[in-house]
C-alpha cells in the first residue's frame, strides 16, 4: 500500500512540527522564540501552525493543567517516534498523532472552551492588511506592519496592540469586558468599534461608534511617588480621538472617521497635518522610509495618497512645499528645506 504522496508527507510533517512547537512554547512559558520565528517563516509552516492552533484554542485555559500536559507529552512522544521511522505509517495515523498533541483531553473538559491561556499572536507584513475573526463574533482588522496579542478567558477578553494600527469591532458581551492595551493606555469596551494607532511615541485612540473608557496604566513600580494621584479614566464618544503622548497630558480631539478608516481601503488621508506625522504614516507601508528634517517637521500637508506609493507622495511634497528630497543608497528618503 502506498504511504502517500510527497505533498501529504510534507503536510503531515509540518503538522507534527507545529504540534511540537505548541507544546514546547507552553512548557517554556513563552509566546515565541527566534527558533520558532525561523520555523514559521518557512513555506507552508504558518498554515500548519494555524491548523494546530484552532483545536488548542478551543481546549481553553485548562490546556495547561498537569493532566492534559502529561497526556499531550505522551502524544508528542508518539509523534516523535513516528518521525524517527521517517513517517512510514498511514497518513491518517500520522495526522491523528500530530493533532492528538493539541486536542487530547478535550472531552474531559465538558465541551470546548475559549482561547488558550497563552496569548495568540497575529502579525502583518509590509503592505499587508488582515482581518482576524474572534470566537465571540468580534474582529480585529490589522494594518501594515502590525502585531496584536489576543487572550480570551471565561470572564475577560484581553488584547494588546504591540505595534502598528488596528481597528477593533467588538461583539457585545457585558459579562466579559473587551480591553485592548497599547503601551500605557488601555481601552475598555463591551460592544463598540474603535481604532488604535501607534504613531511614533503617541497612542491615538479613535472611537468609531459606541462608548469606551481609556485608562492610563500605572507607572512601573517605584517609578512614581506613592502619593501620586491615579489617573482618571477618560470616556470617549463616537467621533472623538484621544491623543496620548509621553510626558504630556492627554488630548481629546474631534476626529474625521473617514480619514481614520481610510487605511482599510489602502488609502492615507490627511488634512492640515504636520509633515513629520504624514511621513511617519507613509513609511509604514514602504521599505523606503521617509524622514523629515527637524526644521520642516511642522509644515502642514493635506491630501489623499495610495498606501505604499512613496514616489507620488515625494513628488507632491516637493512640488507644493519648499522641500527637496534626498535618497540614500539604501533607499531611505530624507525631506529637507529647499532653501
Amino acid at each position: 500500500m502506498s504511504s502517500g504522496s510527497p505533498r501529504d508527507e510534507a503536510h503531515v510533517r509540518r503538522l507534527a512540527e507545529a504540534a511540537a512547537w505548541r507544546v514546547r512554547l507552553i512548557e517554556e512559558g513563552a509566546e515565541t522564540s527566534e527558533a520558532f520565528e525561523a520555523w514559521i517563516a518557512r513555506d507552508g509552516n504558518e498554515a500548519a501552525w494555524e491548523q494546530v492552533q484552532q483545536p488548542w484554542r478551543e481546549v481553553g485555559e485548562k490546556a495547561t493543567s498537569p493532566e492534559l500536559m502529561a497526556a499531550r507529552a505522551g502524544a508528542l512522544a508518539r509523534a516523535h517516534r513516528q518521525g524517527r521511522r521517517r513517517w512510514s505509517s498511514s497518513a491518517g495515523g500520522r495526522i491523528a498523532a500530530a493533532l492528538a498533541v493539541v486536542v487530547i483531553g478535550a472531552s474531559s473538559l465538558g465541551g470546548w472552551q475559549w482561547y488558550d491561556a497563552q496569548p495568540q499572536v497575529y502579525r502583518t507584513a509590509l503592505g499587508e492588511r488582515r482581518v482576524v475573526p474572534l470566537p465571540d463574533g468580534s474582529k480585529v482588522s490589522l494594518d501594515s506592519r502590525s502585531v496584536v496579542r489576543i487572550r480570551y478567558t471565561d470572564d475577560a477578553r484581553r488584547l494588546e496592540l504591540v505595534s502598528g494600527q488596528a481597528r477593533f469591532d467588538v461583539a457585545k458581551d457585558v459579562t466579559r469586558p473587551f480591553s485592548v492595551t497599547a503601551r500605557d493606555q488601555t481601552v475598555v469596551a463591551t460592544g463598540t468599534a474603535f481604532n488604535i494607532d501607534l504613531l511614533g511615541p503617541k497612542v491615538l485612540v479613535t472611537l468609531i461608534e459606541g462608548h469606551v473608557l481609556v485608562m492610563k496604566e500605572p507607572a512601573a513600580r517605584n517609578a512614581a511617588p506613592a502619593s501620586a494621584a491615579k489617573p482618571r479614566p477618560i470616556a470617549l464618544n463616537a467621533g472623538q480621538q484621544l491623543v496620548a503622548a509621553p510626558s504630556a497630558p492627554p488630548q481629546i480631539l474631534i476626529a474625521s472617521l473617514e480619514r481614520t478608516s481610510a487605511w482599510e481601503a489602502g488609502q492615507l488621508a490627511f488634512e492640515d497635518e504636520p509633515l513629520s506625522v504624514v511621513a511617519a504614516r507613509v513609511s509604514r507601508y514602504s521599505n523606503r522610509p521617509v524622514t523629515v528634517a527637524p526644521d520642516i517637521a511642522g509644515l502642514k500637508l493635506s491630501g489623499v495618497f495610495k498606501a505604499g506609493d512613496v514616489t507620488t507622495f515625494v513628488d507632491v511634497v516637493t512640488n507644493y512645499l519648499p522641500v527637496e528630497a534626498q535618497e540614500s543608497a539604501d533607499g531611505e528618503i530624507t525631506l529637507k528645506n529647499k532653501g
